[in-house]
């Protein structure tokens, strides 16, 4: 993966400058939009942004943001299909997105009972017909899959810990513990009993840990080694729940995806250092 770090010109527009960079505007302000460009180590997500001149810009150049998405399929049980998400789809939102694709290129009537984030990777579920759909949104309201996300996190994470700040006023429960501890960040083994809107997200931006990559619930100064990870380092890596008929017990797994691999190999290299 690419990485890009200079000065910006005096009264040029910052999607100019990328853009310059990059040898396309388009694609500049497609790095701006998924808020992979710092200014002065702070995201910058305003592409008209007029720079004074002598600015620290750096971003990554992630391939996964321009080319055609891969969708795998991981395990398929009767009318439940479990599939392995790529970064940069959304999960149900219209043409292009994770359910549009399968639809497409496995089965018409498949729809998606859960949510992942745009820039998150990993474990999804899909069903066919209304009644399985309807059984799922049963176990995930009585909280019977346990799901396990592996996230990369600012600064040094010691100990395990369980989140409980309530979510838009609804009950919603994290539980982090770290896996391995770098320079200055830690990745994160996470567990979550409620599935609120970018829960993981707001629960370790709140206690100070937020994910590497975020944009939108932490606004601070990143290190410069951090601003160069290929986006929101989160990964659905694990699921597991008793089959809504049948009772089995179905497990299924997501392998850390090359961006998130090659990512930590790096942070692994520069802690030797």
């Amino acid at each position: 993966m690419e990485k890009f770090k200079f000065l910006g010109e005096k009264r040029k527009k910052l999607v100019e400058e990328v853009g310059k960079a990059v040898g396309s505007k388009k694609r500049a302000k497609k790095l701006i939009d998924e808020g992979l460009v710092s200014v002065n180590y702070r995201k910058e997500l305003i592409g008209r942004k007029t720079l004074k001149g002598g600015e620290r810009i750096i971003f990554p150049y992630p391939e996964d943001l321009f080319k055609k998405p891969e969708v795998k399929l991981l395990k398929r049980e009767g009318e439940i299909w479990i599939f392995n998400k790529p970064p940069f789809i959304t999960t149900n939102e219209g043409k292009g997105s994770l359910e549009d694709i399968i639809r497409k290129e496995f089965n018409p009537d498949l729809r998606v009972v859960h949510r992942l984030d745009k820039q998150t990777s990993g474990v999804i579920i899909a069903v066919e017909g209304k009644d399985i759909f309807d059984r799922f949104k049963e176990l995930f309201r009585r909280r019977e899959l346990e799901k396990e996300y592996f996230a990369l996190v600012k600064g040094e994470l010691r100990r395990k810990r369980v989140i409980k700040t309530p979510i838009e006023g609804k009950p919603a429960v994290t539980e982090v513990e770290p896996v391995e501890i770098f320079k200055g960040t830690t990745l994160l083994k996470v567990r979550i009993e409620t599935g609120r809107k970018h829960q993981i997200r707001r629960h370790l931006a709140q206690i100070g840990h937020p994910v590497v990559g975020e944009f939108k619930y932490y606004r601070g100064s990143w290190k410069e080694e951090l601003l160069f990870a290929p986006r929101i380092l989160l990964h659905s890596r694990k699921i597991s729940f008793k089959h809504p008929e049948t009772e089995k017990k179905i497990e299924v797994k997501s392998e850390v995806p090359e961006d998130f691999k090659e990512f930590l190999n790096w942070l692994r290299e520069r802690k030797g250092e």
